[in-house]
């Protein structure tokens, strides 16, 4: 089985190496690792074709800068794997044996999608944190049964670097991210999850997401809650067309209230008076609250039964405040 693995570089020279090498280094050999240069303009083009000359697994793709998601859908297009994995590359693996892991689980059991979890680098305070539920190996064919213990854990996340995905599935269904603009893995992950057949889950937590700031509204702009809000809606439309009698819908509300619970508190990180005004939208998709299978969500759906919505959002307001956000 051989493996696409795609990483979008846009000047990380930093930390574009320990990327590589951590992808280079696995124990699975039958790789083809895909470095997509998205007009970088540091270093990050000639260690990309340095590699290149040391490795034949790598090929470098030299492209105008167009963004991630144009980035990752330049390496869906190049790929010829039978499955593709996305690696940023300020990102990295920290287990060489990864990809031997998730092919030993879809040799046993192929599925469209296999779902990891991840865990978090603190790079101020270099310190390594979990992110996802640890849980136990999830062993059914049905794929209402196995998201259903997912969204119960929290482990089915808009992500696109912890699955590991059917190539043939992505370009059949044409599964490419939209460009420009933020929170691209949203709706990307709403639909892989409404035209897969299959899905699954191992319990490796060997992806490791760098971030840099110790601030979670440092780079957060009213661009990303216009595009989260804009994402939401997306996925309502999308939700449209699954039978309401059906398991599969109630768990797809399960994962879009999640966004709608990210975007009740993110809004209060921003200060732009436009703000108000999506929010103002945004109010008559509370009922999406509901749908509380996770628990963060049941919280605020609890919250806002007993004190309304309006006095959920100021409770928000001064958690971010006393949290420091």
């Amino acid at each position: 089985m051989k493996v696409s693995i795609v990483i979008p570089v846009y000047n990380t020279e930093k930390y574009l190496k320990q990327c590589i090498d951590s992808v280079k280094n696995q124990t699975y050999e039958d790789l083809e690792i895909l470095l997509v240069d998205d007009g970088a303009s540091d270093a990050s083009p000639k260690i990309c074709d340095d590699y290149a000359k040391q490795d034949v697994r790598i090929q470098v793709i030299h492209k105008q800068n167009g963004g991630l998601s144009d980035a990752r859908n330049t390496g869906i297009k190049f790929s010829k794997g039978e499955y593709v994995l996305f690696l940023d590359s300020d990102d990295y693996w920290d287990d060489v044996y990864l990809i031997e892991n998730l092919v030993d689980k879809l040799k046993r059991r192929p599925v469209d999608v296999l779902n990891f979890r991840y865990k978090k680098y603190l790079e101020i305070e270099k310190k390594m944190v979990s992110c996802l539920e640890s849980l136990d190996e999830i062993e059914d064919n049905d794929k209402e049964n196995i998201l259903e213990k997912m969204i119960d854990h929290g482990l089915y996340i808009a992500s696109a670097c912890n699955k590991m995905i059917k190539l043939d599935f992505l370009k059949k269904n044409k599964l490419y991210f939209k460009k420009e603009i933020t929170s691209e893995d949203i709706d990307w992950c709403a639909r892989i999850l409404i035209q897969c057949r299959t899905i699954g889950y191992c319990n490796s937590e060997a992806y490791v997401y760098r971030q840099r700031e110790n601030s979670i509204s440092h780079s957060l702009t009213y661009k990303n809650i216009y595009d989260l809000s804009n994402n939401i809606k997306e996925c309502v439309e999308l939700g449209k067309n699954i039978p309401k009698d059906s398991k599969f819908y109630e768990l797809y509300y399960d994962f879009t209230a999640y966004q709608y619970g990210v975007l009740l508190l993110s809004n209060n990180m921003v200060n732009d008076v436009r703000i108000k005004e999506i929010m103002r939208e945004m109010k008559q998709y509370q009922w999406l609250l509901k749908y509380h299978r996770i628990k963060k969500i049941k919280i605020l759906y609890y919250v806002k039964s007993v004190v309304g919505y309006s006095n959920l959002t100021r409770c928000l307001k001064l958690y971010c405040k006393f949290k420091n956000y």
